[in-house]
């Protein structure tokens, strides 16, 4: 199959008619329809209906349609790459990345990144999303909690500790750490199930046979500490200290309780290769100073 025809198939539909599509794109009519129509032969489906000389897209040609697009796109953006780098520019990559992954991990990793590194576009998204929207190619990157598609490539960035956040006044801050059966008495201020600090709190729970006091279903980090701060319940979160909270790392029967940092793309992403060495570049960069924050 032929790129060429993929990108009159396109024009057509995004033109609306045969005729507009001859003129935007410099073909003649004739030859057009004659593209189109093998197209259709190599397929073995018809993708328009031909209604009084219009054009109409078939069931086939909704279904082949967003595929077309998708293959366009990937050749675009591969071209676009290479002559990026033949004029000396770098690689562009778009990245979904969780709020506090964001703050905490992949801003001070682009800060030690130079001119000739790949130039990284972040977008925030909910954990939950991130590898959703890696498959569905609305990103070339994500790097978040969870497990990928297994579908997409990926590799481990890293294995961060979950902390209880408490008030520098409470009881338990007089410890270095907590045990998570010690969490039981106390009313806790949790992320919302969309977040996998959540989800992989309530399933060692679950798996230790203890029960929580819920004081405070937080939407992101930065509000479970604060409403910590005011005295609410003990927060737990992942990201960094805030409101001079006293961190304490948990412990299930006396293992540090983590969560694993996952970066995914794309098996066949024209950047693979390039897209990889960054994901090594940035979990080598987190397990320089993951471990003494967890002591």
């Amino acid at each position: 199959m032929e790129l060429r025809l993929l990108r009159y198939l396109v024009a057509i539909v995004d033109a609306g008619s045969m005729t507009r599509a001859s003129t935007a794109i410099g073909v003649a009519q004739p030859s057009l329809s004659r593209q189109l129509r093998q197209l259709e032969l190599e397929l073995g489906v018809e993708l328009f209906a031909r209604e009084r000389g219009r054009l109409r897209l078939t069931s086939a040609g909704h279904r082949f349609l967003p595929h077309a697009r998708d293959l366009v796109a990937r050749a675009d953006a591969a071209v676009a790459l290479m002559h990026g780098l033949a004029e000396g520019q770098a690689l562009r990559l778009t990245l979904l990345a969780p709020e506090t992954t964001v703050a905490d991990v992949i801003a001070p990793f682009l800060a030690t990144q130079g001119p000739d590194d790949p130039t990284i576009l972040v977008r925030e998204a909910l954990p939950s999303e991130v590898f959703a929207e890696v498959a569905a190619g609305r990103a070339d990157l994500g790097i978040s909690s969870g497990s990928p598609p297994a579908e997409l490539a990926s590799r481990s960035v890293a294995r961060f500790p979950v902390y209880a956040y408490v008030r520098r006044d409470h009881p338990l801050a007089t410890g270095t750490t907590v045990e998570l059966s010690e969490l039981e008495p106390w009313p806790l201020i949790l992320l919302d199930d969309a977040h996998g600090t959540r989800r992989l709190f309530d399933a060692t729970l679950a798996a230790e046979g203890l029960r929580y006091r819920m004081a405070f279903e937080a939407p992101v980090p930065q509000v479970a500490q604060a409403l910590a701060a005011a005295g609410r319940g003990i927060a737990i979160v992942t990201d960094d200290p805030r409101y001079d909270l006293h961190p304490l790392p948990i412990l299930v029967r006396g293992e540090p309780l983590r969560i694993a940092l996952v970066g995914a793309w794309a098996a066949d992403h024209f950047a693979a290769p390039a897209i990889e060495r960054w994901v090594a570049a940035l979990a080598a960069f987190a397990a320089r100073w993951q471990e003494p924050a967890t002591a």
